[in-house]
C-alpha cells in the first residue's frame, strides 16, 4: 500500500473478485492514481495523522477556522511572535481553546477561540498554529491476552487501519515498536493492525493508538478502481461500432457521480 493510497490491494482484488496477481501491478497504480483524484477533489493532501505548522493571516477576530480536520490537539498557538496560553478553564480563563471535535468522520472544521481580550490581530501570516490532525484512534483501551499468542487486532470501528500511532501501558508509559520478536516493553504491528507483544508484558493494559482510513472515503476509492478497472479496455472511449451499426455510446466522468456525492462532506473550504 502505497502512502497516501485510500484503500489496500488486497480490499481491491476481493471486491473484484480477482484471485490471481496477474494484474497487480495495473490495479496497485489504479488505486494510487484514484486516491490522487480523491484528494484533488475534496481538496486536501492527507488524511491520516500528522503534525502540522501553519501559518494564517490575522483578521482581527476572536476565532480562526483550521484548515485541517479532525484536529486532536493544539501544540502551539503564537500571534505576532507572541505565545497565547491555553485556557482549558471556565470561560473567564484568558488564552485559547479548540473547538471540540465531532465523535465519528466525516467530522466538520474546528476553529480556535480565544478568551480575555486576545485577538488575531490584523497581519500578514502573523499567525502562526502548531496542531495535530488527522483521522485518529487515541488511547483504544486493551489487555494483552494472558496466554499466547498475544497479539491485539485494532477494532477500527470507523475504518480500516492504516499507520500506528503508538502504545502505552496503562500507566502512560511508552512501548517501542520493534520489526520482531518483542520483548518486555516493545511490540510489532503490521500493515492491517494487527499488535503483537511478549510473554513478559501477557496480561498486561495497554491503549493503543493508531490512523486509519474512514470507511467512507475508502469505499469510494474501491468503487471507483472497480469501475476503472471494469472498463480498462473502454475508457475515453465515446462510441462504438460494429458493421457500420452502433452499439455503444459513453463516457466516463472525471469524478464519477456515485463518489462525488459521498465526497462532499470531506471537502475542504479553505476561508484564510
Amino acid at each position: 500500500m502505497a502512502n497516501g493510497d485510500l484503500v489496500q490491494l488486497s480490499a481491491a482484488k476481493a471486491w473484484l473478485g480477482v484471485a490471481t496477481s496477474d494484474d497487480d501491478a495495473l490495479l496497485a497504480s489504479l488505486i494510487s492514481q484514484i486516491s490522487r483524484a480523491i484528494y484533488n477533489s475534496i481538496n486536501r493532501s492527507f488524511v491520516l495523522p500528522r503534525d502540522v505548522v501553519e501559518s494564517y493571516d490575522g483578521h482581527g477576530r476572536d476565532a480562526l477556522q483550521l484548515r485541517n480536520w479532525p484536529v486532536g490537539s493544539i501544540a502551539g498557538l503564537t500571534i505576532g511572535g507572541l505565545a497565547v496560553p491555553r485556557a482549558p478553564g471556565p470561560a473567564p480563563t484568558a488564552g485559547f481553546v479548540l473547538e471540540a471535535a465531532d465523535d465519528e468522520p466525516t467530522g466538520a472544521m474546528q476553529q480556535i477561540f480565544l478568551r480575555g481580550g486576545y485577538r488575531f490581530h490584523k497581519g500578514r501570516q502573523n499567525v502562526v498554529v502548531s496542531y495535530r490532525t488527522g483521522y485518529e484512534i487515541l488511547g483504544e483501551t486493551r489487555t494483552i491476552p494472558p496466554i499466547a499468542p498475544f497479539t491485539l487486532s485494532a477494532f477500527a470501528p470507523y475504518g480500516a487501519f492504516a499507520v500506528d500511532s503508538g502504545a502505552f501501558y496503562a500507566n502512560g508509559a511508552g512501548l517501542i515498536c520493534v520489526a520482531s520478536n518483542p520483548v518486555a516493553g516493545q511490540y510489532t504491528v503490521d500493515g492491517i493492525g494487527t499488535y503483537g507483544f511478549s510473554a513478559a508484558d501477557a496480561g498486561a493494559g495497554v491503549a493503543l493508538s493508531y490512523g486509519y482510513i474512514p470507511a467512507d472515503l475508502s469505499q469510494c476509492a474501491l468503487e471507483w478502481v472497480a469501475e476503472r478497472y471494469r472498463y480498462k479496455d473502454r475508457i475515453g472511449m465515446v462510441s462504438k461500432s460494429l458493421g457500420g451499426q452502433e452499439t455503444a455510446s459513453f463516457r466516463l466522468e472525471a469524478v464519477p457521480a456515485f463518489v462525488a456525492q459521498s465526497l462532499t462532506n470531506f471537502r475542504r473550504i479553505i476561508a484564510n
